[in-house]
C-alpha cells in the first residue's frame, strides 16, 4: 500500500514540475519583446537584411518562391512571410521571395503559316493578338514577314506584326451579254476556258427557240473569275412557233 502511495505522490510531483516549467516558458514568451514586421517589398536583399536587423529580425531568401513580376525589378523582393505589420518576437526570420522581373517572350518562326495558325501560336505563348497586314505577291500564301525575327526576346504585351501574302489576285473578266444565245454553245465555250456552269433552268417563253438564254448570272458587265459559277434561264421551247 505504501509503495502505491509513493508512486502516486511521485507522479503528482512530476506533473507539477512540468506544469511549472511550461508556465515559465510561456511567461517568458509572452513577456518577450515583440515588433512589427517591416514592409520589405521592392528592396534589395541587402537593404531588407539591414532593415530587419535594426528591429532584431533575421531574413532568409527562399529561391523556390522566386517568380516573374511585371512591377518589381529582377533581384528585388516581391513578397515576404510574415507579411508587413504582423507582430512577431525578436529573432523571428522573415522569408524573402525575389522577383525575376517581367516575363520575357521569344518570337517564334511563323514563316509560311496561315494568319489563323500564326495568331494562335502567338496567343499560346502569351502574346496579344497580332496586327496583320496583307499583300499579294507571287508564291504561296502565308506569313512572309514578322515584326521581330525568330528567337528575338519580346516584352510581354508588346504587339507582334505579321505581313501575310494573300497570293496573286484572281484573274477577272467582264461577263459578256449572252441573252439570245444558245446555251449549249455557251456552255461548251465557257467550260473550255476554265469557267464553271451551274444550273440551267428552263422557262416557257413564246416565240423563242428551246435553249435560248433568257437571263444570265452574273449579269452582263459584271466581273467574273474562275471561282464564280455561271447559271442561266433558258427558253423551254413550249409555245414557240
Amino acid at each position: 500500500m505504501g509503495g502505491v502511495f509513493v508512486r502516486v505522490l511521485y507522479a503528482l510531483l512530476l506533473a507539477g514540475v512540468l506544469a511549472v516549467a511550461a508556465w515559465i516558458s510561456f511567461s517568458r514568451f509572452v513577456a518577450g519583446r515583440s515588433t512589427l514586421v517591416p514592409d520589405l517589398r521592392d528592396l534589395t536583399v541587402e537593404e531588407a537584411t539591414a532593415r530587419a536587423a535594426e528591429l532584431g529580425l533575421a531574413t532568409e531568401v527562399d529561391p523556390v518562391r522566386d517568380d516573374w513580376d511585371e512591377k518589381v525589378p529582377p533581384g528585388r523582393i516581391r513578397a515576404q512571410e510574415p507579411t508587413a505589420d504582423m507582430a512577431v518576437k525578436e529573432g523571428q526570420t522573415i522569408r524573402l521571395f525575389l522577383s525575376l522581373g517581367p516575363k520575357l517572350l521569344r518570337m517564334p518562326d511563323l514563316t509560311g503559316q496561315s494568319p489563323r495558325s500564326a495568331a494562335a501560336a502567338l496567343v499560346r505563348q502569351g502574346f496579344p493578338e497580332p496586327v496583320l497586314a496583307a499583300v499579294r505577291l507571287p508564291g504561296p500564301a502565308g506569313v512572309v514577314a514578322q515584326s521581330a525575327s525568330p528567337g528575338a526576346v519580346i516584352a510581354p504585351g508588346a504587339p507582334a506584326g505579321l505581313l501575310v501574302n494573300r497570293g496573286q489576285p484572281e484573274a477577272a473578266w467582264i461577263m459578256p451579254d449572252l441573252i439570245g444565245r444558245d446555251v449549249e454553245r455557251v456552255h461548251v465555250a465557257f467550260e473550255a476556258h476554265g469557267f464553271r456552269v451551274g444550273s440551267v433552268r428552263r422557262q416557257a417563253y413564246e416565240g423563242t427557240a428551246a435553249g435560248t438564254i433568257l437571263r444570265q448570272f452574273p449579269q452582263a458587265g459584271s466581273p467574273v473569275s474562275h471561282k464564280d459559277v455561271l447559271s442561266f434561264v433558258v427558253a423551254s421551247g413550249e409555245g414557240a412557233s
